[in-house]
């Protein structure tokens, strides 16, 4: 099991060193383990409560796969390995998907996913920080108390559109949830702010510090690591500037923070985030590949 999980980590490390944990097979203990080839990989089933705020962001049921490849055709090792995971999913409930999180600079393998019906959905970019001096922008505030209803009605829908692309899905518990979060979490121990236009709320964005986002920043070989994750603009304000404004305060404030690595999820189809995200200086990290059950 050692040789396939060192050989990948080898190649991942030099395509991207800034992709970590490559050199293990992660797991909680409850996942099946499947041998191909050259390959290992564990595989698992998440089942999401529909009144959960995940269920927004997600299928309510996901097989995944970790995979790690290796050799001298890591494209036949992966497509082995899919092969056995794929052999063994059972398609006995309505609304399932799959799903395979694969380093993006990492292409060697992927052509295996693509022609078993997978295609890439969303990526995970990230942006390194730095420090700079930059004048307040005065169209953007720190979000109070106050803006629970503001943020909360972008947010909702921020996920009305990313619903567009098949994986974000808008449930009839979701506007609760977005409230509660916002109230309850985002307001109190994350970073948001509010842009304003005529003295209007035109936008918000969401940082979750350092301190929240262990869960991404494990897939980060840099540290300290913030997850960006909400970004929003009203349709009639946008290429404006608005975006542009939130984005580089968000920066800038988590660059004082000691931050050193933004890292956020965008809609690969999605034609106005992929664009803007690389002018904001983002590039792909993890790509998520996914092919729906049932369809």
């Amino acid at each position: 099991m050692n040789d396939p999980i060192k050989g990948h980590a080898a190649r991942v490390r030099a395509a991207d060193p800034l992709v970590a944990g490559q050199d293990v097979l992660p797991g909680s203990g409850v996942e099946t383990l499947i041998q191909a080839p050259g390959a290992v990989g564990t595989a698992a089933v998440d089942r999401i409560d529909p009144d959960a705020m995940r269920a927004s962001w997600s299928p309510l049921v996901v097989h995944r796969l970790q995979a790690r490849v290796a050799g001298p055709d890591p494209e036949a090792a992966l497509g082995g390995l899919l092969d056995r995971w794929l052999a063994g999913v059972r398609n006995d409930e309505p609304g399932q998907a799959l799903s395979v999180s694969w380093p993006s600079r990492d292409v060697a393998p992927v052509r295996a996913l693509a022609v078993r019906g997978f295609a890439p959905i969303a990526v995970a970019a990230v942006r390194r920080l730095r420090p700079q001096r930059m004048a307040a922008a005065p169209t953007v505030r720190r979000a109070t108390g106050d803006d629970v209803e503001a943020v909360t009605r972008m947010y909702r829908r921020l996920v009305d559109y990313d619903a567009r692309f098949g994986w974000v899905t808008r449930r009839a518990s979701t506007g609760e949830r977005i409230r509660e979060s916002v109230a309850a979490e985002v307001l109190p121990l994350e970073w948001c702010w509010l842009a304003e236009v005529g003295g209007r709320p035109a936008g918000c964005v969401i940082v979750q510090p350092p301190a929240r986002s262990g869960w991404i920043a494990r897939s980060v070989n840099d540290a300290p690591v913030a997850y960006l994750g909400v970004m929003y603009v009203a349709p009639s304000l946008r290429g404006q500037g608005v975006g542009a404004a939130l984005t580089e305060v968000a920066h800038n404030e988590a660059a004082a923070q000691g931050v050193s690595s933004m890292v956020l999820h965008h809609a690969l189809p999605n034609p106005l985030s992929t664009p803007f995200w690389a002018r904001r200086g983002y590039r792909p990290l993890i790509t998520q590949w996914v092919r729906f059950l049932g369809v």
